[in-house]
């Protein structure tokens, strides 16, 4: 893959990071999305549905997308929905890894009071409701691996990732050297970057070789496996209004919380022989809040029109992260064998991510007794997405990235319900989201930070299929539904580079990423 201009950016960005400290926050817009993208997620009538209620109410999880949905409650429910998640992760032409969980997926409670329809009102402010609740709006478990031949190696990364920081620096008695990076000295103390003698000047003294290069290149096999865990859950207070049976307003304070981890052991086996491997451990939290208003009308009784709007997610993030390097190597000149190994200490940093602010508009038809039809549409500001350092201050460069290769996305919702007998429900649903980055878009790496996870996954349009089933006895009601979520895009292991005036020259061809995700919920509810 040749590098484009905005690639080219990137690279020409990092001398200016250089200059930054590992202690400023070095948070990517990769992490961003990840850490405050949400799936479709709820009770078992909502999934079964696609989610498309926005319009409609009447459910629980409307309050976490259009809290005015609770509006419509005539009575009091207490929901709780049990969830079994099964991830399919297929990366290259690797089969694909299966991770299976088990998880409370929501419990909440609404409680509805009467206060004007019981005195015979019917015109003004006649129910208020109030609801809380907690769902888990992200499952992030999953488990990945690939194996593949390649022309170009990660050693060619931390050369160039290298580039002007100075060797008599580079070792591990300067960890604590903010000015230098980890991968910098992990990459060194092993023998997998060193000096380029060929490009020396006294302008430009440090600039560095790979040990790939110094061997003359030729083909390398890599072995990678990582797992990932984590969730991002919601809990909310909401609050709505029922007035004349004609609007409904509602609004609900979300308190976020985020908890993720990820283990990666990357190995290369060179043309000769030779092998390095690397490792990383990422772990970080997040607690944040949102806040989220919502209306619905109800012109006439078969049809319902909703609005809703999410302020940014606002989070407050903690990480720490460890690394490893090990090297088995046969030097190109001197013919010594050389058998490192190199550990980092933890190091932890915290920052602030504004996740994207939404918008959704939706419209439900009701068809009498039978069933209804629920469409929605919602639009978030994923490029708008904002990363501050852990004293508050924007971090522009990182934004500017943000705004140049992230796209707003669009998601459109359709769900429909019918009830053969009253007692009975079927439902079905589906859902599509476009991509929310460019093709081109690239990771912006900090040559002084401490983390040795270098991948990044360009996401396309992802799409869904549900499906479910209802019974309700009484007061009391039983909900299954089944969700079949795909997302495909492209994985690097890193970027590529085509300046040779910094160090190697190399591209980096992706490979196919594909994820399924596969969810089954069993909900119960009573009214009251």
């Amino acid at each position: 893959m040749i590098m484009n201009m905005k690639q080219k950016y990137v690279f020409a960005l990092i001398a200016v990071l250089s200059g930054l400290t590992a202690t400023a926050q070095s948070f990517t817009s990769y992490d961003a999305f990840n850490f405050t993208n949400t799936q479709l997620n709820g009770t078992a009538r909502f999934v079964g549905v696609g989610g498309a209620m926005g319009a409609l109410g009447g459910d629980a999880t409307t309050m976490f997308y259009n809290p005015a949905g609770i509006g419509i409650y005539r009575s009091s429910e207490i929901t709780a929905s049990l969830n079994v998640h099964w991830n399919n992760n297929t990366i290259g032409n690797c089969g694909k890894n299966v991770f299976t969980t088990a998880n409370l997926e929501n419990v909440s409670y609404v409680g509805q009071w009467a206060i004007g329809a019981s005195k015979g009102k019917t015109n003004g402010l006649i129910g208020i409701s109030f609801g809380a609740s907690y769902n888990r709006v992200r499952n992030m478990d999953k488990n990945g691996s690939y194996s593949h031949s390649k022309d170009y190696s990660k050693s060619q990364f931390l050369a160039r990732d290298s580039y002007n920081q100075d060797k008599q620096y580079l070792n591990k008695d300067n960890f604590n050297n903010n000015a230098i990076g980890y991968r910098a000295i992990l990459g060194y103390e092993t023998y997998l970057t060193d000096i380029d003698e060929n490009k020396y000047s006294p302008e430009n003294p440090f600039i560095y070789k790979s040990y790939y290069d110094a061997i003359g290149g030729g083909g390398v096999t890599d072995n990678v496996f990582f797992t990932e865990r984590g969730h991002i859950d919601e809990f909310a207070i909401s609050l709505a209004g029922n007035v004349s049976d004609i609007f409904y307003l509602g609004m609900s304070f979300v308190c976020d919380f985020m908890d993720y981890r990820r283990t990666e052991d990357y190995g290369e086996t060179f043309v000769n022989g030779c092998k390095m491997n690397t490792s990383n451990t990422l772990n970080a939290r997040g607690t944040g809040f949102t806040y989220k208003v919502g209306f619905i009308v109800r012109p006439t009784n078969w049809l319902r029109i909703g609005g809703a709007y999410h302020t940014p997610s606002y989070y407050r993030e903690s990480s720490s992260n460890y690394s490893s390097a090990q090297a088995d190597l046969k030097l190109p000149i001197t013919g010594e064998r050389k058998n490192i190994g190199i550990d980092t200490p933890i190091s932890s940093e915290n920052g602030y991510i504004n996740g994207p602010m939404k918008a959704l508009g939706s419209i439900g038809f009701l068809l009498g007794k039978y069933g209804f039809i629920g469409i929605e549409y919602e639009w978030a500001n994923v490029s708008g997405m904002v990363i501050k350092n852990s004293y508050g201050r924007v971090n522009t460069t990182m934004n500017e990235q943000t705004k140049g290769f992230f796209c707003d996305t669009h998601t459109a919702r359709l769900g429909l319900e019918v009830k053969p007998i009253d007692e009975m429900s079927i439902r079905l649903g589906g859902g599509y989201t476009t991509a929310p980055m460019k093709e081109e878009a690239a990771r912006l790496y900090y040559s002084t930070d401490t983390r040795f996870d270098t991948h990044y996954i360009n996401y396309g349009p992802s799409y869904n299929v549900t499906a479910g089933l209802g019974y309700r006895i009484g007061r009391h009601s039983l909900d299954l539904a089944y969700i079949w979520q795909v997302n495909d895009g492209k994985y690097y292991e890193f970027i590529g580079n085509d300046d040779s005036s910094v160090g190697p020259t190399f591209s980096v061809s992706p490979m196919s990423y594909h994820n399924v995700r596969n969810q089954i919920y069993l909900t119960y509810s009573v009214r009251f």
